[in-house]
């Protein structure tokens, strides 16, 4: 999650460098009026949205694992880097803390799973999940009031997924397979800013997926699994 981090950590001083240069200039009489004054006013709104993320898959070992049933002594889910792509289209919902938002994106993946055998511990065995998703999050935001050119949100909700492209996944005893959809519940928190002719909004977004993905096949790599889930952390730029 090492990216994630200093993306953060630069996102954060930009936006406190903004934050003090415009204090300056209400202390010396410009900008004193909101930007946007109107802007939560409209019932509809659009945007666009850039997102990146790490994701991993949840595992849950079967019973034919735990029962020392092959050669397998360790299987371990790993974090993964990638980005997202996705457009906005925001409801208002009687007054202006409520919004209804439909954000449609398209996700890149790579997700793998480390295996380790008793005969030969040294040998790593990866199983990776090159997938690209499209995305159908449909998410409730709560704003605070807003105070000046900022207010704080959460927004909660859940996302419907659907594989488009991704590794070819083959039918033998070296291969794990999952299913192409999936459903996601989503929560996070975020910070919008009133520009002059835009609101940009940083977002740090939780998703923990919902279904079991594995398809069980009686193959060496899933004998030893018994459920697989979806996680990711994903810190997304909103520009409306």
């Amino acid at each position: 999650m090492r990216f994630l981090v200093i993306g953060a950590a630069l996102l954060l001083a930009l936006l406190a460098h903004d934050a003090v240069a415009q204090k300056k200039r209400n202390n010396t009489g410009y900008g004193r009026s909101k930007n946007l004054p109107t802007y939560d006013d409209r019932v509809l709104r659009y945007g666009f949205q850039l997102g990146l993320h790490q994701s991993r898959f949840n595992i849950r070992h079967s019973d034919f694992f735990a029962n020392n049933g092959d050669s397998t002594t360790a299987v371990r889910p790993k974090w993964s880097p990638g980005f997202m792509l996705g457009l906005i289209t925001s409801f208002r919902l009687g007054n202006e803390l409520w919004n209804l938002r439909f954000v449609p994106n398209v996700s890149f993946y790579e997700r793998s799973i480390e295996y380790q055998y008793r005969n030969n511990p040294e040998n790593l065995h990866n199983e990776t999940f090159e997938n690209t998703m499209v995305e159908f999050p449909v998410l409730l935001k709560y704003k605070s009031v807003r105070r000046g050119n900022h207010r704080m949100y959460m927004v909660g909700g859940l996302s419907a997924n659907f594989k488009v492209a991704g590794k070819k996944e083959r039918l033998n005893d070296l291969q794990l397979q999952s299913t192409n959809q999936n459903i996601e519940v989503c929560y996070g928190i975020g910070w919008d800013l009133y520009f002059e002719f835009f609101k940009f909004a940083p977002e740090l977004r939780f998703s923990h997926g919902i279904p079991n993905l594995l398809i069980k096949n009686g193959n060496a790599v899933s004998n030893s699994l018994d459920r697989l889930t979806t996680h990711r952390v994903a810190l997304i730029l909103n520009f409306e």
